[in-house]
């Protein structure tokens, strides 16, 4: 699949999500290494502290308002109900104790990113004014890009 041409104002988010399919990476490999699940846990609420909690509340904040335009309420809809279910294994920390909930937490995050940058975005960027877009520069121009590979405990190696 070729490199899709994403808007500037939206490239913050794309490079948050870029690090978001890098915690899925690395999430996958503590699984497939059998890494202790504790630290698993620990790893996936710090991502979700320092990176994903924050990404939510950006996009759930600036995009919602898109879902008055009808080519992208179904996909404003989406991604609204997947941060709903995802946030679940975040906020119930509980629940992340089998490798097998890991690997689910993995899969649906990543097809939950994919789904934004391959179909969300372009349909945004296509469908908006270029004011409302630069309203969305605006309001994303100062985002950090976090990288989870600063985590401390590198069980991925």
């Amino acid at each position: 699949m070729p490199p899709i041409k994403r808007a500037v104002e939206l490239q913050p988010l794309s490079r948050q999500h870029h690090n978001g399919l890098f915690f899925c990476l690395l999430l996958e490999k503590g699984v497939k290494k059998q890494a202790d699940k504790i630290i698993l846990r620990d790893f996936c609420r710090y991502f979700w502290e320092e990176d994903l909690k924050h990404h939510f509340e950006l996009e759930e904040k600036h995009l919602s308002s898109f879902v008055s335009y009808a080519e992208l309420k179904e996909g404003i809809e989406k991604i609204l109900s997947d941060h709903q279910y995802i946030r679940k294994f975040f906020e119930q920390p509980a629940i992340l104790t089998e490798y097998s909930i890991f690997d689910q937490l993995q899969n649906i995050l990543e097809k939950h990113i994919r789904f934004e940058e391959r179909e969300l975005f372009p349909l945004i960027q296509s469908n908006i004014s270029s004011l409302e877009l630069h309203e969305l520069g605006d309001a994303f121009e100062n985002e950090v890009n976090n990288n989870c590979s600063v985590y401390p405990v590198k069980f991925w190696e």
